[in-house]
């Protein structure tokens, strides 16, 4: 059943999901709507004042959801384009060869292909290797120093997700967007330390960012730089 409040001129909409936790907790998913979950024995009105307390909290995530722009992997390549290479602007440089590779030229990356429309295919399939590779190495020294104290898996793996950049599944399987190559090295070891805490805590509750600011006590400087990535077009 779907509830609401009213705050101003605004209202929140909310679905009750009643169990057998001790303490009310709210998530705001991707498509912006709210589930609150609350002990068997809550009465609305406890919800209901609880919901309000965190309004301003529930209209900042539906905002930085809106601000996600890794649906969009469908952007046209062409000379002059620009694209974020682990932080860096780099323009696009298609030009005619009798060999298809991407290099790099000072500011810009050199697309050299046999017919122009194979540059979107080339690039893709460059970056995308380009992204296992580097996001594999920063994750490996961190993930040797994680596990002296945690066990963690063998391995981590890729997959292009819509809204996040990486995940960590209930069977402690570590999932990395490769888009993440687009962000500066410093955001990308944030999602990596972001995901192992999750191997111990799989909610995002006090013990979750207790553990986050000692692994990585700049942890919120991070990841606000990396949410200014999340709007950009060329990403």
């Amino acid at each position: 059943m779907l509830h609401f409040i009213e705050f101003g001129s605004k209202k929140i909409e909310f679905i009750i999901k009643y169990s057998t936790r001790k303490t009310l907790g709210i998530k705001v998913s991707p498509d912006k709507t709210v589930q609150v979950s609350v002990p068997l024995e809550t009465n609305m009105e406890e919800i209901e004042k609880w919901v309000y307390k965190k309004t301003r909290w529930i209209f900042k995530q539906q905002n930085y959801f809106d601000t996600l722009d890794l649906y969009d992997t469908n952007y046209e390549m062409k000379s002059g384009y620009s694209v974020f290479y682990l932080g860096r602007q780099y323009k696009i440089n298609i030009k005619i060869s009798k060999k298809e590779e991407v290099s790099y030229l000072g500011n810009q990356f050199l697309i050299l292909v046999k017919k122009k429309e194979n540059a979107s295919v080339i690039f893709e399939k460059w970056w995308k290797e380009r992204a296992i590779l580097k996001i594999s190495e920063i994750a490996l020294p961190m993930m040797k120093r994680f596990e002296k104290n945690h066990h963690i898996p063998s391995k981590i793996n890729f997959q292009e997700m819509p809204t996040r950049w990486g995940s960590c599944t209930v069977k402690n399987k570590l999932i990395f967007n490769p888009r993440l190559i687009h962000v500066p090295k410093r955001c990308i070891e944030y999602v990596i330390m972001h995901e192992l805490c999750h191997l111990i805590h799989k909610h995002h509750n006090k013990d979750f960012f207790e553990l986050l600011t000692l692994k990585m006590p700049d942890w919120e400087k991070r990841k606000e730089k990396l949410d200014k990535y999340r709007q950009s077009k060329e990403i």
